[in-house]
């Protein structure tokens, strides 16, 4: 079986496939959070009200944020926008002497978040209308009161469940100039830092069951102590006042210079000097805010353009899990983030370090944004589709000795079988893998019981749209065709599918292309058919094309495809108008060209072709 993957099924009863910490084959399996799940941006231009609120509010914004919660659940939970603060406005000062802000453009933006399952990063940083420039000698009164105010009007407006999800941090970088607009020194930048907790903490104490929002710092780069003296001496505070350090979770950010491994060891670096200076902080929960492969997200590089990138980010997932699980510095990871929530920018539509291609078409009237998902946006929702508990990273070897990693994961004891393993080639492996490898699975199959399989790969042939995009010479305006020709190669590539009949099945390794992912998922029919997409959204993006998306309440971890279905009024016939699409996340973008107008509905598909009851039809009219 020359260029297969032949995976070998052995016999156990399948109420002791039903796991405890130990898998069948010995395997230890650990509950596996989903650490990062976390994205991130900056406003560009000058940090005024207007800036921020035409960029967070524009066209081109909204439809990002839009795809980036399209990702399947568990893919995407928090964005980190630095200055979304400057959204508030000024209006007075009150009686008391304290400012009263304007929230509307902030609710605004937050509630388009709220509605799209995301969660915000709160950064506190900011000089609103100008308001602390104004007011130095009162600066932690003013903080105090902004934290009370924001924590304090969000509770009330969306609810303590819904603001216990969100996170909460001070200033990003503040050892940087281009950042600390406020000019703070190292007792100014303490004493704002107290300020917000304690503003946080009052808010807390107003709920009914007092509850605690963890605050989140320092948020430094962690360079030589004499140009990074605030988030140093942040740290000495805490350590000679641990009752009194203002930080829950200390966070860091740490890029690489291009490999995950860079990424890990500047983690590893940074840690290891706070850990010797400071050796009374190494219980408190730790998070690399931006745990990029490189500096710089504008600066164009070829390898963010296709299936390297997104190999890059999940080795940086599989290394971040491997450490956490050992006794070292990153034994208490709590999360890591990456920036990759920009918009990209002409000639650079796919070289800068984003999760979208962003073409701003200038040549329609009026102008519009088309995004395209690079294979890192299929990396992400690959990720989601691994199961709760995983394994360590194990590596596996090929018969003729190529060397492959991968991550096991299963469902928990009480519940129907679920499997999935993620496998990718190692970097020494830069080849195309063409010969056996045997796993064994240990599965059994029970009577009026099926375990189907589905192999999806992200390639660089396969799954990797700028690949298309320069063979029609890089057009600053793609085509509807060409389009579309991206779109067909934008997402996951279904490599195999089918039913386990006998004790192995034999997936093709051959005809992957390096770079390569693939994840592999067992499903029995016992976990049930799948439920019906829910919040059917339908967007306009320009004449004759909209972006139908939705969200799954209750994800189907046998999920193969979604259906989109159109009509064009309440008495013509439906019409599959996704038919040849493979689609596994949860949004298509449909583009006759004309007649739109009309009636849509979503349903989803399992890999035993089980379907769901279709979603309430939406009906979409162009203006």
């Amino acid at each position: 079986m020359s260029g297969s993957l032949v995976v070998l099924l052995s016999a156990l009863s399948l109420s002791a496939l039903h796991y405890d910490i130990y898998g069948e084959d010995n395997t230890t399996y650990h509950v596996f959070p989903r650490f990062w799940t976390s994205t991130g941006l900056c406003p560009p231009g000058d940090v005024t009200h207007e800036n921020v609120k035409e960029f967070l509010r524009s066209d081109s914004m909204q439809i990002n944020i839009l795809y980036l919660s399209a990702l399947p659940a568990k893919s995407l939970t928090h964005i980190r926008i630095h200055w979304m603060l400057e959204l508030l406005k000024f209006v007075q000062y009150s009686q008391s002497g304290l400012p009263i802000y304007d929230f509307s453009d902030l609710d605004d933006f937050l509630e388009e978040l709220n509605t799209m399952n995301l969660y915000p990063m709160i950064e506190f940083m900011g000089n609103i209308s100008d308001v602390f420039v104004k007011n130095p000698t009162y600066n932690n009164v003013l903080w105090e009161d902004l934290s009370y105010e924001v924590t304090k009007h969000y509770l009330n407006t969306f609810g303590a469940k819904t603001v216990l999800k969100w996170r909460f941090e001070t200033w990003n970088e503040p050892d940087l100039h281009i950042y600390n607009k406020l000019n703070f020194s190292l007792p100014d930048y303490i004493t704002y830092t107290k300020s917000i907790q304690h503003g946080m903490q009052r808010a807390s104490i107003r709920t009914p069951n007092k509850l605690y929002f963890p605050l989140r710092g320092p948020a430094g780069l962690f360079k030589a102590q004499q140009h990074h003296m605030l988030c140093w001496g942040i740290l000495d505070f805490c350590s000679t006042n641990i009752t009194e350090c203002p930080f829950d979770i200390l966070t860091f950010h740490g890029k690489g210079n291009g490999t995950a491994s860079a990424v890990l060891s500047k983690s590893k670096l940074i840690l290891s000097k706070i850990y010797k200076n400071y050796p009374q902080l190494k219980k408190f929960p730790i998070s690399n805010d931006e745990a990029d492969p490189v500096s710089g997200w504008s600066t164009p590089r070829e390898f963010q353009e296709d299936v390297r990138y997104a190999k890059t980010l999940i080795e940086i997932v599989m290394q971040y899990w491997s450490a956490k699980l050992k006794s070292g510095t990153l034994s208490q990871l709590e999360s890591i983030s990456h920036d990759n929530a920009f918009l990209s920018y002409h000639p650079y539509e796919f070289s800068q370090r984003t999760l979208l291609a962003h073409f701003r078409m200038n040549n329609t009237n009026p102008p519009h944004s088309q995004f395209i998902q690079k294979p890192v946006y299929a990396a992400l929702g690959l990720l989601s589709r691994m199961a709760d508990l995983a394994s360590d990273v194990m590596e596996i070897n090929t018969l003729n000795g190529y060397k492959l990693e991968m991550i096991k994961s299963t469902g928990e004891k009480e519940k129907p079988l679920y499997k999935s393993w993620l496998i990718l080639p190692t970097d020494e492996c830069e080849c195309n893998v063409d010969d056996d490898i045997r796993i064994p699975t240990f599965i059994h199959i029970c009577e009026k019981e099926m375990i189907a399989f589905i192999a999806e790969v992200i390639d660089q042939n396969r799954t990797n749209p700028a690949l298309i995009w320069r063979q029609f010479n890089r057009p600053s305006f793609p085509s509807p065709t060409i389009r579309e020709e991206m779109r067909r190669y934008q997402t996951l590539y279904m490599h195999d599918i089918g039913i386990l009949k006998t004790s192995e099945i034999s997936i093709d390794f051959s005809s992957l292309s390096y770079p390569w992912v693939m994840l592999v998922r067992f499903c029995s029919n016992l976990n049930g058919q799948p439920y019906k997409p829910e919040k059917i959204q339908i967007t306009g993006i320009t004449q004759g094309e909209v972006l139908v998306s939705w969200q799954e309440t209750n994800p189907s971890p046998c999920l193969k495809t979604f259906e989109i279905w159109f009509r064009s009024n309440g008495h013509a016939d439906w019409i599959h108008i996704s038919r040849e699409w493979h689609l596994p996340f949860n949004s298509f973008q449909y583009a006759p060209g004309q007649n739109v107008n009309g009636f849509y509905k979503v349903r989803s598909v399992d890999v035993f072709n089980r379907t769901s009851s279709f979603s309430a039809q939406v009906q979409y009219i162009e203006i």
